[in-house]
């Protein structure tokens, strides 16, 4: 019996397990740490609930809050740790008054034909942006990567203790409940009936994983994110209205 039938009908998600599988297959046989490329939250959630793979695997994405994370493979006792198989790149565009978002960063990316499992977190700021890419890729974008839109970059190799503090603003909300639904909607602007009906069609993840019950209990320390709509974080609850509402501080990425 093949054993991703367990935990999956989907034909894509099979074959990410199965290759998930081989590399334990490769680390053990091979006694080496081997790596997948990088993954979305929805596709870390599924290989993280295979017991099969525990014990045997782990998530790393460059930096603490990373959204988009590689597996790595680690098998045996090796007392050094191994280096990631990925790096971190800065772009900078010539103008100091460039805006370089996320998506026109991936836009450029994608067009010089750049898959999206070689790109991990893209982190943007003013006329910087910083992303991870798989390390083979490195030396084709530093040599090719020149524009992103209209705006010409230089490109160059950063070390992670280099990584740019992503803006964020803290806002003070009122809600009626610590569920997933309230708090998504004063978070990204949404009435709660938009919200419910994005977190049911996948499009919210929490702590980095796709929720799709909109009643799900948030607690502080929680991240959200939604899809083309951004991130935050769940901050202390600071007081509760006559009416019973709860004053919580949210913490946006901006």
């Amino acid at each position: 019996m093949d054993f991703t039938e367990k935990y999956t009908n989907d034909k894509d998600q099979r074959l990410l397990l199965r290759k998930i599988n081989d590399l334990i297959q490769t680390s053990r046989k091979q006694y080496t740490v081997t790596y997948s490329s990088f993954l979305d939250p929805a596709q870390q959630a599924l290989i993280l609930s295979v017991t099969e793979f525990y014990g045997l695997i782990e998530m790393t994405g460059g930096y603490d809050d990373a959204e988009r994370r590689v597996c790595r493979i680690r098998t045996d006792d090796f007392n050094a740790e191994p280096e990631p198989p990925f790096v971190l790149l800065t772009a900078e565009a010539t103008d100091k008054t460039a805006v370089l978002s996320h998506r026109d960063v991936l836009g450029a990316l994608m067009g010089l034909g750049i898959k999206r499992e070689m790109i991990g977190d893209i982190l943007p700021n003013g006329h910087t942006a910083q992303f991870f890419c798989l390390s083979g890729m490195a030396e084709y974008l530093l040599t090719n990567f020149t524009k992103i839109g209209r705006y010409t970059i230089h490109l160059t190799h950063s070390d992670t203790a280099q990584l740019i503090a992503q803006p964020t603003r803290t806002r003070t909300v009122n809600v009626s409940a610590m569920r997933l639904d309230c708090i998504a909607a004063e978070g990204f602007g949404l009435s709660r009936t938009k919200a419910a009906d994005a977190i049911r069609k996948g499009l919210v993840s929490l702590n980095w994983v796709i929720c799709t019950d909109p009643s799900q209990e948030i607690k502080s320390g929680d991240r959200l994110s939604l899809r083309g709509k951004g991130k935050l974080s769940v901050g202390t609850l600071s007081g509760t209205s006559k009416k019973g509402r709860l004053f919580l501080d949210l913490i946006i990425s901006t």
